[in-house]
């Protein structure tokens, strides 16, 4: 049976148990957009409510077009113990459903991954002194189950990362997990934060990282504003990851970002076999995705600088293309589409083409 997880949107401000959270951002236009509204223009990014759902839709990826998937199931800034540790039982869950169904790829590197938020595990956020508190030891151990539940039967999940409050407690819980010999846990870092030039220095060949921009706002002090910065950065961090021997997701939709990191650090005969591409499902890269699945992507036409013996190892092999496949119940579904949409106001016209079946 599946677990039921409670019902919850994102907390702002302060809670009624006085624990601090995230201030509320300024009310936009998004925000009046009614929730059905938002769910339906949101529909082409989210999995259904279960974890069944979100199993048939990454198997109906896979046979279509050999895209693998990680699974996330959406929630956070639980209110109780007893909330996260349904979040505990709905991930062992949602492991349990991946063994039982399997893609049938040839690689056991490519078969569906499961990704989940330390909020999830958590009543509340660490604090600004970064000082671990009880709540916060027993949201380690609660990942901590996650984790090796999942290594006993064979998959592979990641630990996500969330705003500057959490930063330090999620790499701080990866590496220790790592330490403790998990090696099927990944993790994420994202290149707008100032930190993350030193937070690379951690990494090494036992890690595996998902390579973002981070779609939280955060504040000047500690973070960069310009995106076009935030994504050389991507490019940049994700060679410096690649040479400290690391496993790199690249997940961006940006294609020149994307081109850059190909032109820039892949083409040096760095093997498909180190790294992967990571797209939100819905987001429409149709014809991307299906030239790097197939390899047509790494032809001279796209790489005029370069002779076409450095690409051949690509075109030969291909690169995993792994979507994100969020689930989730309607009204938590809601709060995360809308945090989405007002990060990236585009979707909605992605939303919009993707209903009226205009995606490619």
């Amino acid at each position: 049976m599946p677990v039921k997880l409670p019902v919850k949107p994102a907390q702002a401000q302060n809670d009624t148990r006085g624990h601090t959270q995230t201030q509320r951002p300024p009310a936009s236009m998004i925000d009046q957009i009614p929730v059905k509204l938002v769910l339906m223009l949101a529909s082409p990014y989210l999995a259904g409510e279960t974890g069944e759902e979100a199993i048939a839709m990454a198997h109906q990826i896979y046979d279509q077009n050999h895209y693998t998937s990680t699974l996330d199931i959406l929630g956070e800034d639980m209110e109780s113990a007893a909330d996260c540790d349904a979040s505990v039982e709905a991930y062992k869950h949602l492991v349990d459903i991946i063994i039982s169904n399997p893609l049938p790829v040839k690689n056991a590197s490519e078969q569906l991954t499961i990704s989940f938020k330390p909020s999830m595990f958590s009543t509340r956020p660490p604090g600004e002194n970064g000082v671990q508190d009880p709540e916060l030891h027993d949201a380690f151990e609660r990942i901590k189950r996650v984790t090796d539940y999942a290594k006993r039967l064979g998959v592979r999940v990641t630990l996500e990362a969330e705003d500057r409050r959490w930063t330090d407690f999620h790499l701080d819980t990866y590496f220790k997990l790592i330490d403790e010999g998990y090696d099927n846990i990944g993790t994420v870092i994202q290149s707008r934060l100032f930190r993350t030039a030193d937070d690379i220095t951690r990494f090494d060949e036992r890690t595996r990282v998902r390579m973002v921009i981070g779609i939280y706002n955060e504040p000047a002090e500690i973070a960069h504003t310009s995106k076009p910065v935030m994504k050389d950065l991507l490019v940049s961090y994700a060679k410096d990851l690649l040479m400290r021997g690391a496993y790199v997701e690249v997940a961006t939709h940006d294609i020149d970002c994307l081109h850059k990191f190909f032109d820039m650090v892949v083409s040096a005969k760095i093997p498909a076999s180190r790294f992967e591409t990571q797209f939100l499902h819905g987001v429409p890269r149709d014809d991307l995705q299906k030239g790097l699945v197939s390899g047509s992507y790494f032809c001279p036409t796209n790489f005029p600088n370069h002779h076409p013996d450095e690409l051949e190892h690509l075109a030969r092999t291909g690169v995993v293309v792994r979507k994100y496949l969020p689930f989730g119940p309607g009204r938590v579904a809601g709060a995360y589409c809308r945090r989405r949409l007002k990060e990236n106001p585009n979707m909605i016209t992605y939303g919009i083409k993707n209903l009226l079946g205009w995606q490619r």
